[in-house]
């Protein structure tokens, strides 16, 4: 499982940055993050995640850690139902395969490119 030795909310640059025990570093906007928020509520009960359209400027208003193994991001919209995992976030980074941002969609945890 990704752990993470650092977390870090950039408000200024809207962005959560995490620093990971094998060295890497991810810079995670707040935004790419609410639109791959992998809660029922914007996901269904299925086994695919799907990038949703953020809302316009959205920001983390409260970050808070779920025991040892995610992380909860309450946003400026008012949604606070998404875990986001370390494992999830770590798969969401860009210096994660493949490389950058990711579009498309996880399908039982496996990425598949738009």
């Amino acid at each position: 499982m990704a752990q993470p030795l650092d977390v870090a909310h950039h408000r200024g640059e809207n962005l959560l940055a995490i620093t990971w025990a094998d060295g890497s570093r991810s810079e995670l906007p707040i935004p790419y993050l609410r639109g791959w928020c992998p809660c029922a509520q914007c996901q269904g009960h299925g086994d695919v995640v799907r990038f949703h359209e953020p809302p316009a400027e959205v920001t983390a208003v409260g970050l808070h850690e779920m025991g040892a193994y995610a992380l909860g991001i309450r946003f400026s919209d008012g949604h606070d139902a998404g875990i986001y995992s370390w494992t999830w976030l770590r798969q969401l980074a860009p210096e994660s395969p493949p490389l950058g941002r990711k579009s498309g969609l996880f399908r039982a945890g496996r990425f598949e490119p738009a």
